[in-house]
């Protein structure tokens, strides 16, 4: 599996890194800070799961969906936000899930640790 951590905190995205060391199958991890970054990244990976905060420097992570989706349709899109009033709109963009940074941490960590691009479910979370 291929993952990319979008998310404009270098604390946050090294969390994730340093936990996903337990997944299965994993082929490679990245990570991008801006909304150009990760349309670039991505499109060189074409990663299976790309985690999206919704607030970046230059744009947000939905932006990052639309570009990615385009360029990759397999990539499932959990997105990993303190933006919580964002979640309608991250569903209508077709996220798989969306999870509050604050208080839901270990339940992606959790989701993400032990899956593939297939368990990771549309609209779940």
């Amino acid at each position: 599996m291929k993952f990319l951590i979008v998310d404009g905190s270098s604390a946050i995205y090294g969390r994730l890194i340093e936990r996903l060391g337990g997944v299965k199958h994993l082929a490679a991890i990245a990570s991008a800070r801006t909304l150009r970054e990760a349309v670039s990244k991505a499109r060189e990976l074409l990663p299976d799961v790309a985690v999206l905060d919704t607030t970046l420097p230059d744009g947000n992570g939905l932006e990052a969906l639309a570009d990615i989706k385009f360029h990759s349709p397999h990539t499932r899109f959990p997105m990993f936000s303190n933006q919580i009033e964002q979640r309608g709109k991250a569903t209508l963009a077709g996220t798989d899930g969306f999870f509050d940074k604050s208080l839901e941490c270990e339940a992606l960590v959790a989701r993400l640790v032990g899956a593939n691009a297939h368990t990771i479910q549309r609209g779940e979370a």
